[in-house]
């Protein structure tokens, strides 16, 4: 397993699927110079996803092979799907930039943090119901998946109070500018400049 050096940090962007988590962690990445670790999933992608920028879609014999052979960190099955993070794609981020940031449903982001402790930092993105919902329908989802992905909407909610920060997502501009903020002021003191 890959200790920590001291001023290495991983980020965990989690909170309910239609929040905007991802596309918040992405800008929020950009703004403070952090790259992303991408997991593994054998679903298929959604229309919008492209392979290598979202996840890295994989076979199930392929991400069974790499789950054989120990490279994962965690591994996770939702709705038949297995999700997984690569030990070696964090170790070598970490190396190179120090910091690095995932998008992870809240079982993904609870493994990491049962393994790592302090050195993971949940930052918990989400939007109201109707929100969410219409963002999903807004993004093309299919009906039954945007059925399949409300019915884990209070369970990702309930998750909330375990996370380090709590940010509502509702403009988005607003919400990538108060948390990098708060993200550089609390850890990686990088003195952004302030734009208000």
């Amino acid at each position: 397993m890959y200790e920590l050096k001291d001023k290495e940090l991983i980020f965990v962007f989690t909170g309910p699927n239609g929040a905007g988590r991802r596309t918040v962690a992405q800008m929020s990445g950009n703004t403070l110079g952090i790259k992303q670790v991408i997991s593994y999933t054998t679903r298929p992608p959604r229309p919008s996803e492209m392979d290598g920028q979202d996840y890295h879609f994989v076979s199930s014999e392929t991400f069974a092979a790499a789950e054989a052979n120990n490279e994962f960190i965690e591994v996770v099955e939702i709705d038949g799907n297995r999700y997984g993070i690569k030990e070696a794609d964090v170790a070598e981020q970490l190396q190179k930039f120090g910091a690095v940031y995932l998008v992870l449903n809240r079982f993904g982001a609870e493994a990491l943090k049962k393994i790592y402790g302090d050195k993971i930092v949940r930052i918990f993105i989400y939007a109201d119901r109707e929100t969410v919902e219409r963002r999903e329908q807004e993004r093309g989802d299919s009906p039954e998946l945007i059925k399949r992905y409300m019915s884990h909407y209070d369970e990702e909610m309930a998750y909330k109070d375990s996370c380090e920060h709590v940010f509502e997502n509702l403009d988005l501009a607003h919400t990538v500018f108060d948390l990098t903020k708060t993200l550089d002021e609390t850890y990686l003191k990088r003195n952004l400049l302030d734009l208000d």
